[in-house]
């Protein structure tokens, strides 16, 4: 450690030490203000690899740049920062409460290295949208009070017409936070895979949908034929057959235990010429992949890091026996996790469960025997003049006893909406959704519904290119669910990042639009009007994707884009400001660059809007982003931040990251 020049003073042992490093610091007899030293010493010189120190963050110089400029405008001329001002820099500049400032150390004064090291580890401090978890959502009420992180036609990995049906695009869907996925659900034309139990060791008993094929499954198993399907089911068709068998192997000296034995012993040599369901866009070139193996792809990925529950909407257009066919999928798959029966202490008649209730749960989204309109969804996600089959089979009473607490009903028009079954959701395209919206006689009936009961938007038909509608229009008309195209990353897709990031895809609705809030004298969110101020300082990593092998691409010159998403922006501001071009993937816009103001915003609700950052080449700007960002309002936090900045593609974090100045006051 020669040339580090090491300043001594004694020290007090705190929690701040012993969590900057992970070996034992040795008896008090032993010299350990000498060890904290040398922590200090390596923190002042960024040296990750002495005393297992992680130290700062690897960050480019014109990042260091700027924090040195606001540590040196902090200290005001004093040789190191004291503890006082670097507290007071953190309360009234960064926004801080008592309990969000780290403990942070005994030292009464810091170096530049120390503060940039205390500021860029503590998140509330640091990052423009705060703790990158938000705190664990409050699951005390009804789950109609919640907005769910919805997906539509999960399954696909591309467009609506021609991309790849795949389990994967399950796994991905649920490992970031989506909550409600969709499944298409048709008859399979491709051999069955064995069955296999979560628990082998346990066999399962026979389904009453079950009982209708047993006569022709032992029949093959005896006499080594099938009987063919249209005549399987009729009893003389069950007579003949055994009429030319072995009449000691017939039907009706045979014990039905034996019966019973034989059939479960054969399960697996003839489920191979079983056919099982599969899940696809009907009418479309896109693949298909088996139901079994989305279940399977569910139920391992579900609940491995999120305990929330998960709600599966079914469009069904299998036949009777296809569906019976399902429900054994499905109970052998989620065994344990389905909720395939009502809760004793909630009748889905009278009231909805709460989300404390329905952890590590799957509740499954499908018509009841008394609403099995065969009109259903007439665009469902479907471009116009692609054919498909308008008029689905009636869903059977095994599968349709599932819709426990989420059952699909047929909308027709606005008196539906005086519906009062707790369990019931109304799915509706975004263009349905928009004549209700746009029409002041109606739009109250909608606040008023959604409220209390559940509603879901998928997108409309023409959008065969898995493009998104604006989720956040229909969020603050109360809709619980908005269905999106999680296989394109648009301007819809980056909303609903802004609102569910940091969350467990159930995100708490503001309170006038709760069932809590009272029938009479609801009111709408609070009049308020907003000065914001982003001024965009630096960047790192910005990297443009080029050719293989190029390493950069000199002529890159970034732009930053920031939007106001708001309800009804007036038409005097623009919704949109950019920062002038600066060059390199590292860019540095200097000390004092312009602010991007958005200034007198009116009717502003903050857990409904959003502020949304690109960052793309200003010679072809209006292409697709380098990369994004997009943080709810009321997330957005005041002083210095650092932006983390995502993948257009992958939406995963892109190593890239901007240094901003926030304003936000409000009037």
């Amino acid at each position: 450690m020669a040339g580090f020049k090491l300043r001594r003073q004694e020290v007090k042992r705190s929690n701040f030490i012993r969590r900057m490093t992970t070996f034992a610091l040795g008896s008090p007899s032993h010299g350990r203000h000498v060890m904290l030293e040398v922590i200090r010493a390596a923190l002042a010189c960024n040296l990750n690899t002495i005393t297992g120190v992680a130290a700062m963050a690897s960050f480019h110089e014109c990042f260091k740049r700027h924090v040195r400029h606001i540590y040196d405008m902090i200290r005001n001329g004093e040789q190191l920062l004291s503890r006082d001002k670097y507290e007071a820099f953190m309360r009234k500049t960064q926004g801080l409460s008592d309990d969000e400032l780290m403990d942070a150390t005994d030292f009464e004064a810091y170096t530049f290295d120390e503060f940039f090291w205390l500021w860029s580890n503590n998140e509330a401090a640091w990052r423009a949208g705060g703790k990158k978890h938000q705190d664990p959502v409050d699951d005390s009420y009804p789950i109609s009070n919640y907005f769910i992180s919805s997906s539509h036609n999960t399954y696909l990995e591309g467009n609506q017409l021609s991309s790849k049906s795949s389990a994967e695009a399950y796994r991905a869907a649920l490992t970031n936070g989506c909550r409600c996925i969709e499944i298409d659900v048709w008859n399979g034309s491709v051999p069955r895979t064995p069955s296999r139990s979560p628990n082998p060791s346990e066999r399962r008993p026979f389904s009453s949908g079950s009982v209708s094929r047993l006569a022709s499954d032992t029949l093959e198993v005896i006499v080594g034929s099938r009987p063919s399907r249209q005549h399987s089911r009729s009893p003389s068709a069950v007579q003949m057959t055994l009429a030319s068998s072995n009449p000691r192997e017939s039907a009706t000296t045979l014990d039905p235990k034996d019966l019973c034995e034989r059939l479960e012993k054969s399960r697996d040599s003839r489920s191979i010429h079983r056919v099982e369901p599969v899940v696809h866009h009907r009418g479309t070139m896109t693949s298909t992949v088996g139901f079994r193996e989305v279940c399977r792809a569910i139920r391992e990925t579900a609940f491995v890091t999120n305990p929330l529950p998960i709600i599966v909407s079914l469009e069904v257009g299998a036949d009777r026996e296809q569906q019976e066919v399902m429900v054994e999928i499905m109970k052998e798959e989620w065994d344990g996790l389905l909720l395939d029966a009502p809760f004793d202490f909630c009748d889905p008649y009278r009231q909805q469960p709460r989300l404390r209730d329905l952890l590590r749960k799957i509740l499954i989204k499908v018509k009841r025997l008394e609403d099995v309109k065969t009109d259903g969804e007439p665009d469902r996600g479907r471009s116009r003049g692609i054919s498909s089959i308008r008029a689905k089979p009636p869903i059977c009473e095994a599968l349709a006893a599932l819709a426990i607490y989420t059952h699909s009903e047929h909308y027709e028009d606005e008196k539906s909406l005086s519906s009062r079954t707790p369990s019931h959701i109304f799915s509706l395209s975004e263009d349905s959704f928009l004549s209700l919206a746009v029409d002041t006689s109606k739009i109250q009936k909608v606040l008023e519904h959604n409220r209390d009961f559940f509603m879901r938007i998928y997108p409309k038909g023409l959008r065969v290119d898995s493009s998104n509608p604006d989720p956040s229009f229909h969020w603050r008309r109360g809709v619980q669910m908005v269905a999106m195209n999680w296989q394109k990353t648009d301007e819809g897709m980056m909303l609903n990042h802004g609102m569910f990031s940091g969350t467990h895809g159930w995100v708490l609705k503001p309170a006038w639009l709760r069932s809590d809030n009272p029938a009479h004298g609801r009111k709408q969110q609070d009049q308020r009007t907003m000065d914001l101020r982003i001024t965009v300082l630096a960047g790192q990593f910005l990297r443009k994707r080029v050719g293989v092998g190029v390493a950069c691409d000199k002529t890159f010159r970034p732009k930053v884009k920031v939007e106001l998403h708001v309800e009804k922006l007036q038409r005097s501001l623009d919704s949109a400001k950019e920062t002038a071009p600066a060059r390199t993937d590292n860019p540095d816009w200097g000390m004092s660059p312009p602010s991007l103001d958005f200034l007198g915003v009116q009717n502003v609700e903050e857990e409904l809007s959003f502020v949304r950052f690109k960052v793309a080449d200003s010679a072809n700007f209006g292409a697709e982003p380098i990369a994004w960002a997009c943080i709810r309002l009321d997330r957005l936090r005041p002083g210095y931040r650092c932006v983390d900045l995502l993948n257009p593609l992958s939406r995963r974090p892109s190593g890239g990251k901007l240094l901003v100045k926030i304003d936000k006051t409000w009037k």
